[in-house]
């Protein structure tokens, strides 16, 4: 269905396996950047996953601390991953398994600085309040994996269009689509809409609604594309993507 669309030139944005290979031939600077970066991405789904398997609060964020700090740092996990391997998140929740088994009981004693945001631990209790029933904690983590891969993607639309002079279709698409999404609720009317966001008729809103909509299509092939070994796996996991997020 969406194999037709062209990537996008993301001139400013690193893939997930640049920022790998970053980590082995980058600056100090380059490699502190692509690190934190490819944390911010897979930390709620670690946390998500100690969370669901039993874990309290507090013991599934100290085990998250521990796991970035002695696996992803201490080791070197992602300097050592390699694309033909396949899946970075596979490889990620098959590290974590091992480190539940070999070093459960073990606290965090390099010192190591990690910039894990783990002050949003609010907002991740607060969706697995709503998510987390009837799901196995490997199922858990690919939820959450995907919502990572869907918000990245929406991050970078919304860039697009409020760099440009277009901000008024990103804002469209977001009070039309977005939000009635994510509040569950029945979208609002294109006529209540057109006199609010500047367009001169509900055809035209229309029209911008859907061009934002083909971008962020292209956006999500993009951002899993930074994840995979290689385009053949492209489409199976943009299917994933929207088969775990019902979208």
């Amino acid at each position: 269905m969406y194999t037709s669309l062209e990537r996008t030139v993301a001139t400013f944005q690193t893939t997930a396996w640049g920022q790998v290979a970053m980590l082995d031939g980058g600056t100090d600077d380059q490699r502190k950047t692509a690190l934190q970066a490819l944390i911010h991405r897979y930390w709620p789904p670690v946390y998500a996953n100690l969370r669901v398997r039993g874990c309290n609060r507090d013991k599934a964020s100290e085990l998250t601390q521990a796991f970035f700090a002695e696996v992803i740092l201490g080791r070197g996990l992602f300097e050592r991953a390699a694309r033909e391997r396949g899946k970075l998140r596979t490889l990620i929740l098959t590290a974590l398994r091992r480190f539940e088994i070999d070093q459960y009981r073990r606290s965090v004693s390099r010192g190591e600085h990690m910039s894990v945001p783990l002050e949003s631990l609010t907002s991740e209790d607060d969706w697995m309040a709503t998510h987390a029933d009837g799901h196995s904690p490997d199922d858990l983590f690919d939820r959450r994996w995907a919502l990572s891969i869907l918000q990245e993607a929406i991050n970078r639309c919304k860039q697009h269009y409020q760099k440009g002079d277009r901000s008024n279709h990103w804002n469209l698409f977001e009070a039309r689509i977005l939000q009635p999404a994510i509040s569950d609720n029945p979208p609002r009317p294109l006529s209540d809409l057109i006199g609010e966001y500047e367009f001169r008729s509900e055809a035209a809103a229309a029209a911008a609604v859907q061009t934002v909509k083909r971008r962020m299509i292209t956006l999500l092939h993009e951002v899993v594309a930074e994840t995979v070994a290689d385009d053949t796996l492209i489409d199976p996991e943009v299917g994933e993507v929207i088969r775990l997020l019902a979208l």
